[in-house]
């Protein structure tokens, strides 16, 4: 478990609410020390970029290549990868770093040999990231039926998933740094197996905004830990 006392966040234009952000980590951490720095210049993304989701990172081709979501091309990122580039950047030792970026990040899984788009990579920093936001947990299952008419499906949808400019993107985002922190009060374990505490790991959109949205709560357990390393901190 790590006592920290300063969490620096750095803004990014995809989360234009950043300070509604701080505002929910202060809620549950009014003990620490936040600020907003500016976005950090990123290093040569290029070297960390996916085009083959099959291949771990170390046998990824030479050529790169973007993806098709819904009509979209994207690149996709290895997050660990992206994490030890930025971690160069970061001179505050014992302070958490939480970055929030539009850069797709994914991991990759050995069960099932691919690789994930994720919302969160915990760590030192942490990298939050809006498009995964959207795109990491799964829309209705209607979205994923053959030949599928996004654009209609959208409307007929609306409220049910974080889309694009969606103004409820900083609440989603609050919920991610929030996993963020408790991995480090938890020794590496982010998330909750509870599907009404705001840690639970969403892999459905609805249960990204019932978690984040409509009913933002941590479970007894986790309010628990978070009253003990406030305690700890006064």
């Amino acid at each position: 478990m790590l006592d920290f006392h300063h969490v620096h966040f750095y803004a990014h234009d995809s989360l234009p609410r950043i300070d509604r952000v701080v505002w929910q980590v202060a809620e549950v951490f009014p003990g620490c020390t936040l600020d907003v720095k500016k976005p950090l210049l990123l290093p040569d993304t290029e070297q960390v970029r996916i085009s083959d989701i099959k291949q771990p990172f170390e046998r990824q081709p030479g050529e790169h290549q973007n993806f098709d979501l819904y009509g979209r091309q994207v690149t996709l990122y290895d997050g660990f990868e992206l994490q030890r580039l930025l971690a160069r950047e970061m001179t505050s030792s014992g302070d958490i770093h939480i970055v929030f970026t539009d850069l797709l990040t994914c991991t990759f899984s050995e069960d099932d040999w691919r690789y994930h788009a994720r919302t969160v990579v915990c760590g030192t920093p942490a990298i939050i990231s809006t498009t995964g936001i959207i795109e990491a947990p799964a829309k209705p299952r209607e979205f994923y039926a053959p030949f599928a008419d996004i654009h209609s499906l959208k409307p007929k949808h609306a409220g049910k998933f974080i889309d694009y400019g969606d103004e409820r993107m900083a609440d989603a985002a609050a919920g991610c740094a929030l996993q963020a922190l408790f991995f480090f009060l938890t020794d590496g374990e982010p998330f909750c197996d509870s599907e009404g505490c705001r840690l639970f790991n969403a892999h459905w959109q609805q249960d990204l905004v019932r978690t984040q949205v409509e009913n933002p709560v941590l479970c007894s357990k986790h309010r628990s830990l978070a009253k003990k390393f406030n305690s700890r901190l006064a």
